[in-house]
């Protein structure tokens, strides 16, 4: 009977989590999965005020005592609805700019390395909408004409349950990002923190 606090981004909570629910009922039928919701630049504090367990994220500084494993890469693709007019021609970064974006963060942030790599050629694009999670995204572009920059594995399990959306690439070069989980060192040796994060690991 364990409770697990975890906070994960949204790559991991859309593609994994089912996944992990699915091996925790049959090895820990009666543990509790809870995810956090992120705060602002409070990752650490969390992981050291046990108000979280585990933390899977994109890379990011953390205390020199935290314990931090690498997990899985990902970069950023593009999704718009079937027949969007995007795809009638080829997609440049002055395409990109040509339709109103919308962005997932929980945290409310509408700027981000696409805005960075866009501004390096003089371009800019406008975010129309900041939602919090990636199936709000993914159902505003139904019946608009809205854009929706997403990590790749996510998009392709989006597109894998049937939604009527079409992937593409992305027109300019962005860095990969690695995700890892991190945790406080008072779990290395707990048995049931051992399986959750060897699980996590196995499933990436």
């Amino acid at each position: 009977e364990r409770r697990f606090n975890v906070r994960a981004n949204d790559a991991f909570f859309g593609i994994y989590a089912g996944r992990l629910l699915e091996a925790m009922a049959h090895a820990m039928p009666r543990s509790v999965l809870r995810f956090s919701p992120e705060e602002d630049n409070a990752d650490v504090d969390a992981l050291r005020s046990g108000r979280i367990d585990l933390l899977i994220s994109a890379s990011l500084k953390l205390g020199p005592e935290i314990r931090v494993q690498p997990l899985f890469t990902t970069t950023f693709v593009g999704i718009a609805r079937e027949g969007h007019p995007i795809f009638q021609e080829a997609i440049t970064p002055q395409q990109l700019t040509r339709w109103s974006h919308v962005v997932i963060s929980r945290r409310g942030k509408s700027s981000g390395p696409i805005d960075a790599a866009l501004q390096a050629q003089g371009l800019q694009r406008h975010v129309a909408l900041i939602v919090p999670t990636p199936s709000a995204a993914l159902f505003t572009l139904h019946d608009s004409e809205l854009l929706l920059p997403m990590p790749e594995q996510l998009a392709r399990s989006a597109h894998a349950a049937g939604l009527r959306i079409r992937i593409f690439e992305l027109p300019m070069t962005l860095d990969t990002v690695q995700l890892t989980q991190a945790w406080q060192p008072r779990f290395q040796t707990d048995v049931a923190h051992q399986w959750l994060r060897r699980t996590i690991l196995e499933l990436c």
